[in-house]
């Protein structure tokens, strides 16, 4: 029996690009293949155009951000491997089908080239881990040289599309507490790093991503730093936290409020929860994930 998909995409006043990216993955994925759409809080007319005979749709009444959106959608499907996209993207043809072969075959995440749109934008090649000082500082650079294999091992996600097994979802699920814009990439990347889940990526297939210069909905560095502290919080151990990124990285750039919420019930849930499955400890992060010396604040 064939391996079922869910190609879940997120969207906010997409205007005409949410159409035309449906219109991409309907002839890039089989009938029996799900399409889960998220309108997270749009106010435009971009979901009056589409085609609701062969989709679901998940409506949100205002706006939440891709990492809740993403998180909700992968609950509500059945299928036994997701597709994540978001609402401007077109993809080539196989090119889900392919990333879904491999993520099933190695238990892994799979990403493939992406490209600007248009003729003249050079693949990029899959994405590697930054730690910044400067800014939030999760972030990744894309690879932008030709792999030598087909198939490469990277250790982060910057965009969509990627393709994630039923399997291996749990272990690297978006928070349900993230909000807005920032750090969703960042999530599942730390995550895959200390649960030991593979991101590879496939060289030949290609998503088109319409890169925007400027945000069409708004986003404040308040909420980023929010999202990244958040990531923190539920990714490391307590004294990492209490000893290191609280004092060192984050405490100045939060308000008393949410400092607060860092220590609620349900960010503590959260993070109990990963650290029941997380299976690299906290020094690690910095010797093989950003290759950067152990600050000394942090427990070996």
């Amino acid at each position: 029996m064939p391996v079922s998909i869910a190609v879940i995409v997120t969207a906010f006043n997409e205007g005409l690009e949410l159409a035309c990216t449906l219109k991409s993955v309907q002839e890039s994925v089989s009938d029996g293949d799900e399409m889960i759409i998220v309108n997270d809080g749009s106010a435009d007319d971009s979901f009056d155009s589409i085609d609701r005979s062969n989709c679901r749709v998940i409506r949100h009444s205002e706006r939440l951000g891709v990492a809740v959106s993403r998180d909700e959608a992968a609950n509500a499907s059945q299928a036994n491997t997701l597709c994540f996209l978001d609402g401007h993207q077109r993809i080539s043809i196989d090119c889900i089908d392919q990333c879904k072969r491999l993520a099933i075959s190695r238990n892994a995440i799979v990403c493939p080239d992406i490209s600007d749109f248009g003729d003249a934008q050079d693949p990029l090649y899959g994405a590697y881990f930054r730690l910044r000082t400067d800014s939030p500082p999760f972030s990744a650079e894309w690879y932008r040289q030709p792999p030598i294999n087909t198939v490469t091992a990277v250790n982060s996600l910057r965009a969509p599309a990627y393709v994630i097994p039923r399997t291996v979802y749990p272990k690297v699920r978006w928070s349900r507490l993230l909000r807005g814009w920032g750090g969703s990439e960042a999530c599942v990347s730390i995550k895959a790093f200390f649960t030991r889940t593979p991101i590879l990526h496939l060289c030949g297939p290609i998503a088109y991503h319409k890169f925007k210069k400027t945000f069409h909905y708004e986003v404040t560095l308040d909420e980023i730093w929010r999202n990244h502290a958040l990531i923190a919080r539920i990714c490391f151990s307590e004294a990492t936290w209490y000893d290191y990124w609280l004092p060192d990285v984050f405490r100045e750039h939060l308000s008393e409020e949410t400092q607060l919420e860092m220590d609620s019930d349900a960010v503590k849930a959260e993070h109990l929860e990963f650290q029941q499955i997380k299976v690299r400890p906290d020094h690690e992060f910095w010797t093989r994930l950003a290759f950067q010396k152990v600050p000394p604040a942090v427990k070996r």
